[in-house]
């Protein structure tokens, strides 16, 4: 098997490039690893996903690290998506790591082990798609897609965060509208609203650095779950906000504020082109419609105490 390791170097603060491959050099010399390993270097937007593309497309059996943060690797599943003979192992060096944080509590040291995840066997897990984009993690509109938008501003200033850059971005997108016009069909029923302050479809549970939208979410059962938020004041989500980065917002207390469902299809109808935020990337996309594929993409899990799978 082919090892490839694709490392961003603008994930996270520093450029983590030369202490990766240090690392996978020594684990591969002193561990006798069986295979050949290459390392590789993004230069830009969407050569991870030219990379993995041209790895995937050899047919060999190959397992590809995502050395950065969650938007390499929704770049990564881009380039991969529909070979089977990819297995895929997140390396989370980004600034937020929203996807590895739905394996529970320790699963940071866990994939950035990277002896342990090199011997790791893989599972497979679901994928979302929005009108040809794959996401293994979140997707997301109205507010939030217009937060994920100007979190990029915030999180190239010094010293601040992912989970921090989302949190002034929120607050900043509060001094203009939070009221969103579209309409949401999910497996076929038009739901009763037609304003909303936002709308997630997750296949994980975190997103925005630490917030978990979809506590309840399982990789595996081949379900979207659709957290809804109708058009309500500033106030309320100002209330919610600490409840919604806890995952407790699904609880009774919050039913009239907050719906939930799990469907296999949402279709999504506005007049014009609106913001889709897939795993954090911006895309601008008319009617969009997700879909979930089950158990589409083989993941490497390496062995985490408290992990969800």
């Amino acid at each position: 098997m082919k090892h490839i390791f694709i490392i961003n170097p603008t994930a996270g603060k520093s450029d983590q490039t030369k202490h990766i491959a240090a690392m996978v050099n020594k684990i591969f010399i002193e561990e006798a690893v069986e295979g050949t390993y290459r390392i590789e270097v993004t230069k830009g937007v969407h050569d991870a996903t030219d990379i993995a593309r041209h790895y995937a497309m050899s047919n060999e059996p190959v397992r590809i690290y995502s050395c950065g943060g969650d938007g390499t690797l929704n770049e990564i599943v881009n380039g991969i998506v529909h070979h089977e003979n990819v297995e895929l192992a997140p390396v989370p060096i980004g600034s937020g790591n929203d996807f590895v944080k739905s394996f529970g509590s320790q699963a940071m040291d866990a994939f950035l082990n990277l002896k342990e995840l090199i011997k790791a066997p893989a599972r497979k897990i679901d994928l979302l798609e929005v009108n040809g984009h794959f996401s293994i993690n979140v997707i997301n509109i109205g507010l939030d897609s217009s937060i994920a938008q100007n979190m990029v501003r915030f999180k190239r200033l010094p010293f601040i965060s992912g989970a921090k850059a989302y949190d002034i971005s929120v607050f900043y997108c509060f001094l203009t509208s939070i009221k969103n016009h579209f309409e949401l069909i999910a497996d076929g029923i038009r739901l009763p609203h037609k304003n909303y302050t936002f709308a997630v479809m997750a296949n994980g549970q975190y997103y925005g650095g630490s917030y978990r939208a979809a506590p309840c979410s399982d990789m595996q059962d081949g379900l979207i779950d659709l957290v809804l938020i109708p058009s309500v004041s500033r106030l309320k989500i100002l209330q919610l906000m600490n409840v919604y980065k806890r995952g407790e917002h699904l609880q009774k207390q919050y039913q009239k504020i907050v719906h939930y469902r799990q469907c296999h299809e949402v279709q999504v109808e506005a007049e014009h082109e609106i913001n889709v935020c897939i795993d954090g990337e911006i895309k601008q996309l008319k009617n969009p419609k997700i879909i979930v594929h089950q158990q589409h993409l083989k993941l490497i899990v390496p062995s985490i105490e408290n992990k969800t799978l």
